[in-house]
């Protein structure tokens, strides 16, 4: 049966009347859709709280009618209110449209691919692509557009969209935020995957950020290069969380007074990954640039006198926005076909740029540090935890604003020392390297300085363990009497060591340990932090056994009057201690019988409630857990109700 044009229109209608919001939205916003189903889309243009509201249609007519020269154009809005049409055209400015009634006044962007003289849209988009370094392929497919006729409708919406999915154009909107005082976590992170293959590059096939360096992110850094040697080399320093990417960061196309404006810009108001970035490049390239010197000099003071436990620490912004932005890329799940490294870079690129663009006093960045922590934290941590499956050597506490702050003086130190004939006999070397109490050698905390970054949880160590400390973990081990003592060199040394145990005999020593935990234990916080360093050695190790013998510990732990472990604390060493399940089958099962257990133990107050906030927050993040959690989801469920109708 043939069904006529209008039918299918009608039907499409009541269909799109009962599909969800979100899902109807990108139906319209797709143009073969609307094309094939016969639907016109006319969107309302509203002129912030104060401003009129005009149909984009009636709107985009009367600019071209201005354009072709027919002047008096005027615009109704939905109230019925009569706005005049202006367009400016002055030699050596740019084109600008005001629409006015009486004496209130509103600016339009600059529609000029609207204009009917081709050479005035072909100059419009040029302009517009390599002011907002819009890639290649996209500069083309708009020039070959305007050099044939004016933009429609629909696809002046998708040009605006195209550049709107900029770093340039959101760190003027972020900024404009911040300057509002009206900050969300929507305008703080974008939702387009586009945009974050713009802000550090397409992720390809890299599988680690070695791989990434090496192939894309060099191929990217030099595209920003060849972009603006100025503005390129800003905007690559946002990808200074991993010294392999600053590698690849290059000065040789911007003339010397650049590079010093750049490194004042950092010192003045720069982001804590970017100045760490210039500090690695700055090593590099101080023989042929030695004007950089001075400023270099204040930036690793900066870096060195920033505090993590002040209000206005940067240290502190840094690491409640990356929390912000990481939790709120897992909520969104917009690259989680990805591996964690690349989720994590992109995260703290965005935040460097947030960071670029908070300027506030004090009292507010407390108060503003507390919200974003707060935000996105819980998201943040869980989805951390799953993500030590692939990436088993990044812990989520690594992300406190101390332990950045340890991890920048690793990085400092190391690029001091490879490139220590550029500053020998020189006042950086005494700053960096030098034996005084006050050089960032001797204020680096052993062994914090050597835990990976964020982007290193799939790397292997690249130190050698001395053989005093692996002789001290084998006595240890091997002490006739088990105790916490017995995994403290241990502990000490899987952050930054290639640790090769008998997996056997560790998981044996951590069952005596379970033998006399309720009767020789005392120290509930010194239990806790030698369980989750042991769940931390069992996923670095891929080590099975010590896996399941934590998890039994995890449940004494909860069990136990004198301990009584939360919720949150076994269920977090036992998700620790799950990564050592590499395969995804194997951690889902792992993983869902945990959240059973824990589901169906004595839980009390709102233990339930965090459970199941834990749990759908880590079955947002790996989809698959659903198959193994059913039950326990059923279990809080049915707890969550029962609490409900007893308040």
């Amino acid at each position: 049966m043939t069904i006529s044009p209008d039918k299918r229109t009608a039907l499409a209608q009541v269909a799109l009347g009962l599909t969800p919001p979100l899902i109807r939205e990108s139906l319209l916003d797709n143009v073969h859709f609307r094309d094939e189903f016969g639907f016109e889309r006319d969107r309302l243009i509203i002129f912030n709280d104060s401003g009129p509201s005009i149909q984009r249609s009636e709107l985009n007519h009367a600019i071209r009618l201005a354009f072709s020269g027919e002047s008096n154009q005027k615009v109704i809005d939905t109230h019925g209110k009569d706005w005049h049409l202006t367009i400016s055209q002055e030699e050596n400015q740019p084109t600008s449209l005001t629409i006015s009634h009486n004496d209130d006044r509103f600016s339009l962007l600059p529609q000029v691919t609207l204009s009917p003289d081709r050479e005035v849209r072909l100059n419009s988009v040029k302009k517009i692509a390599r002011d907002f370094n819009l890639p290649l392929d996209t500069r083309d497919k708009w020039g070959d557009i305007v050099s044939s006729r004016a933009l429609e409708n629909d696809e002046i919406d998708e040009f605006y969209s195209d550049f709107c999915d900029t770093p340039i154009h959101f760190s003027r909107l972020i900024k404009d935020e911040f300057e509002s005082g009206k900050v969300s976590v929507s305008s703080l992170v974008p939702r387009s995957r586009r945009y974050y293959d713009r802000l550090v590059g397409a992720c390809h096939d890299s599988r680690s950020i070695g791989e990434y360096a090496a192939g894309a992110g060099t191929h990217f850094l030099k595209q920003l290069s060849l972009w603006d040697p100025y503005e390129g080399f800003l905007f690559g320093l946002l990808l200074s969380s991993h010294s392999s990417l600053v590698a690849e960061i290059s000065v040789e196309h911007l003339r010397c007074e650049d590079l010093v404006r750049a490194f004042g810009l950092l010192e003045k108001c720069g982001d804590r990954i970017s100045q760490l970035g210039a500090i690695e490049v700055g090593l590099r390239v101080l023989p042929d640039r030695p004007d950089i010197k001075p400023p270099l000099i204040r930036l690793i003071n900066q870096i060195r006198n920033d505090d993590p436990e002040t209000s206005k620490s940067g240290f502190k912004l840094l690491s409640a926005l990356f929390l912000l932005v990481d939790g709120e890329l897992s909520r969104t799940r917009l690259l989680s076909e990805q591996p964690p490294f690349y989720r994590r870079m992109a995260a703290l690129s965005q935040t460097a740029l947030i960071c670029r663009q908070f300027k506030n006093a004090d009292d507010t960045t407390e108060s503003f540090c507390g919200w974003a922590a707060r935000s996105r934290g819980g998201r943040h941590y869980l989805q951390s935890l799953a993500d030590m499956r692939l990436e088993p050597r990044w812990y989520p506490n690594y992300s406190e604003a101390s332990q950045i702050k340890a991890n920048f003086y690793g990085r400092i130190v190391i690029a001091a020392s490879n490139y220590e004939k550029n500053i020998k006999n020189d006042e950086l070397h005494e700053i960096i390297l030098g034996e005084g109490l006050g050089s960032i050698l001797s204020l680096s905390e052993i062994p914090r300085v050597f835990f990976p970054g964020p982007l290193e949880g799939a790397e292997n160590s690249l130190y050698v363990m001395p053989s005093e400390l692996s002789e001290a973990i084998e006595a240890q081990l091997s002490a006739k009497k088990v105790g916490l003592s017995s995994f403290t060199a241990l502990l000490n040394s899987v952050p930054m060591f290639h640790v090769d145990l008998d997996k056997e005999k560790l998981a044996a020593r951590v069952r005596e340990l379970g033998s006399v935990l309720l009767a020789e234990v005392t120290d509930r916080s010194q239990l806790l932090y030698v369980l989750f360093g042991l769940a931390s050695v069992s996923a670095v190790t891929r080590n099975l056994g010590l896996a399941d013998e934590l998890r039994i510990l995890a449940r004494k732990g909860r069990q136990d009057a004198q301990f009584r472990f939360s919720v949150e604390e076994a269920l977090g060493v036992s998700l620790v201690a799950a990564a050592s399940r590499e395969n995804l089958d194997d951690w889902i099962g792992f993983v869902g019988n945990i959240l059973t257990e824990l589901a169906f133990s004595e839980l009390e107050n709102d233990d339930w409630e965090v459970l199941y906030t834990h749990l759908q927050f880590l079955c947002h993040a790996v989809p698959e857990l659903w198959t193994s959690c059913s039950r326990a989801d059923a279990a809080l469920k049915a707890l969550g109700a029962t609490e409900v109708q007893h308040r």
